[in-house]
């Protein structure tokens, strides 16, 4: 066996690396990383679903509101409608995905936005949702 490779074996009997950092800990910090960008990736995530629902809930708002001339009217409304509901439902999903992922991570012990806040934030956009779909068949 040549002496490099009593060096790595010695040195990973010892848990520590070459430069004198712990195997332990460097293991730690790179979980720790990978959860943060989880995290990250997660939060951006979940602000792409309520855009996605918003743009949902604009058209159909839009199609209800700013199109009247176009006959048959009723037509418009059922589009604004199917598009407000799809915004609604899209909010929801949103939060369902974002609420699984950051619960696996706080069982690790990692935070995020806290989920009341990521809650409260969701149910005021479905109540926007829910009040734009009375104002359009209401009409």
């Amino acid at each position: 066996m040549n002496t490099a490779n009593m060096k790595i074996q010695t040195s990973l009997k010892n848990n520590t690396s070459k430069n004198g950092i712990a195997v332990d800990s460097l293991s730690d910090s790179r979980t720790n990383w990978a959860h943060e960008r989880t995290r990250l990736a997660k939060e951006r995530t979940f602000s792409a679903w309520l855009r996605s629902g918003l743009s949902a809930v604009g058209v159909g708002l839009g199609l209800a509101k700013l199109l009247p001339s176009v006959e048959p009217r009723w037509m418009m409304q059922a589009i604004g409608i199917l598009f407000i509901g799809a915004g609604g439902i899209v909010f929801v999903m949103g939060y369902r995905t974002y609420h699984n992922v950051m619960k696996k991570l706080e069982e690790d012990g990692f935070r995020g936005i806290p989920s009341i806040f990521i809650g409260v934030l969701t149910a005021m956009l479905l109540l926007g949702a829910i009040l734009g779909l009375i104002l359009v068949i209401l009409e």
